[in-house]
């Protein structure tokens, strides 16, 4: 089925070069999935994805810049710089026939999904259940443009474009549910659902994001199933949680969730929360939203911060702060952090941004200088963005317009902008430096400057506006050093328990 051609200048310069390289050389391969269907919609794609008859092999073959990753399912990783091509291997459904009422794919399992499957037989995560277990364990089965289309999960994401010709390749009706704008599985919901619970929160995702209808067929599945999520690797569901709340829109996707009933599985503490409380979330999500929307790219701290606010809203606070603020940050934490196997990376990040609210709340109010230590940390930027959206959050709630809150907070005596994420990803529309090809990150090279452009740091610049403030009581101002000294000795002691664990990060799978 043909459509309207989509404008080369919006197609990626890498990924052209990288289709035509494949044509050149004998292979089929087209462009696919999301950025065919953001494209279609007039809107700007995320990132180019390529699929081709070429396997792994012979993609690192023809590319020297070229990177196999995975093993549930292997992919080329294309390297231009800082950019990547994720370029695939048209795949077939590996499932027989006997399960799923259709012709397994004819095409050849990789040397390495032979390599997965034996693995997967052995470990935790890979063994098999009954015969009802529908869940796939490798995906390494190679097919046909046709076929690799109709193991695609949704009908919209199955859709290819042939640059040579111009046209899009629709084997699933992706064209016609664009147009309705309804999400719909390819094939029977309730299989696609069972053998890849992930596709849940993909669905949520989609729905959310391009404010499209979940189809009748497709929305029933996922109430009927969504236990099934409880099946899929932890590191899958939270990275899929964090593309949830990092998409613009937050606050649907928390909608969906609840309506499906996935939210009690992904999150009991705050589907237990929003039983009690329906509306506790909204004002953060609806925050979160916007920041997003302006370029924002929060950290997973920030992220994880959000989704267990009411119970934490008490650390952004001087004068409800507890005084053992680290013993009262894990108990609320740290169940969620263990259930989702959140990294230890992402952990400590958290934990010392929400330790250091009560001194930024004291800076806010006092009009005094933020600590030295804190401006150098690498959590400095997302701990005085996440008490801006805290405090913004908190204002609402207590009836006060988004407008006016914003108000306030431009007005406080803290570096500005706010933002929610790290110096290594800086929202473009700002002007802030990005990091360097070396790592190095935005802070390391440029500390000496502001962050709003107004050159090198000035030391009058961070004093108080009341001089005399600390000399109005200098009790007061040896309680505030006790506990400053406090926070940092509980800060230092618990970096060096962390250097002594024995735990380890949890990488994704795919």
């Amino acid at each position: 089925m043909s459509a309207p051609t989509i404008a080369r200048e919006h197609i990626d310069q890498d990924a052209q070069k990288v289709i035509r390289h494949l044509v050149r050389n004998g292979y089929q391969a087209y462009l696919v999935g999301g950025c065919v269907r953001d494209l279609l919609l007039a809107r700007t794609p995320k990132d180019f994805d390529v699929a081709t008859d070429a396997t792994p092999a012979e993609i690192r073959d023809l590319f020297r810049n070229c990177r196999i990753i995975g093993r549930r399912f292997r992919l080329a990783h294309i390297v231009f710089g800082r950019k990547i091509i994720e370029t695939a291997t048209f795949r077939a459904n590996p499932r027989p026939a006997s399960l799923d009422g259709t012709t397994a794919g004819s095409g050849k399992a990789s040397a390495e999904d032979d390599e997965a499957e034996s693995d997967a037989a052995t470990d935790g995560s890979g063994s098999r259940g009954a015969e009802s277990d529908v869940y796939l364990y490798r995906d390494n089965v190679f097919g046909t443009a046709e076929e690799d289309a109709r193991r695609r999960d949704f009908t919209i994401n199955g859709l290819f474009y042939d640059l040579e010709s111009g046209r899009v390749i629709d084997y699933v009706g992706g064209l016609d549910d664009l147009a309705q704008q309804h999400l719909r599985t390819i094939g029977d919901p309730n299989l696609r659902f069972r053998e890849d619970p992930v596709r849940m929160l993909r669905a949520v995702k989609f729905a959310a994001r391009l404010g499209f209808d979940v189809e009748d067929e497709t929305y029933r599945a996922m109430t009927a199933h969504h236990a099934e999520i409880q099946k899929s690797p932890a590191p899958r569901v939270l990275e899929e949680i964090y593309r949830l709340l990092r998409g613009g829109a937050a606050s649907e996707s928390m909608v969906l969730l609840r309506e499906t009933g996935l939210l009690q599985f992904l999150l009991p503490e705050v589907s237990q929360l929003l039983r009690l409380h329906p509306t506790a979330l909204d004002p953060y999500l609806a925050l979160l939203d916007e920041r997003v929307q302006v370029g924002d790219v929060p950290s997973n701290a920030a992220l994880l911060s959000i989704l267990c606010a009411p119970p934490l809203a008490a650390t952004f606070d001087d004068a409800t702060a507890p005084r053992d603020v680290l013993s009262f940050v894990d108990g609320v934490i740290t169940p969620l952090c263990l259930r989702l196997r959140v990294a230890r990376r992402d952990t400590e990040r958290l934990r010392q941004t929400l330790v250091a609210q009560r001194r930024i709340a004291q800076a806010r109010k006092r009009g005094g200088r933020l600590p030295a230590g804190l401006l150098g940390r690498d959590y400095g930027n997302e701990a005085l963005g996440l008490h801006a959206l805290f405090y913004r959050a908190m204002r609402m709630a207590d009836g006060i317009s988004s407008e006016i809150s914003a108000l306030e907070v431009q007005a406080w005596p803290l570096p500005q902008p706010l933002w929610l994420g790290d110096d290594d990803v800086v929202p473009a529309s700002h002007g802030r430096a990005a990091s360097s090809d070396s790592g190095r990150s935005y802070r390391s090279t440029q500390r000496a400057k502001s962050r709003d452009g107004r050159g090198p740091a000035d030391d009058d610049a961070d004093e108080p506006r009341e001089a005399s403030r600390e000399e109005q009581s200098s009790e007061a101002g040896t309680s505030q050093e006790s506990s400053h000294a406090d926070e940092d000795a509980a800060i230092a002691a618990y970096t060096a328990a962390l250097q002594r664990s024995q735990d380890f990060d949890f990488e994704d799978d795919e």
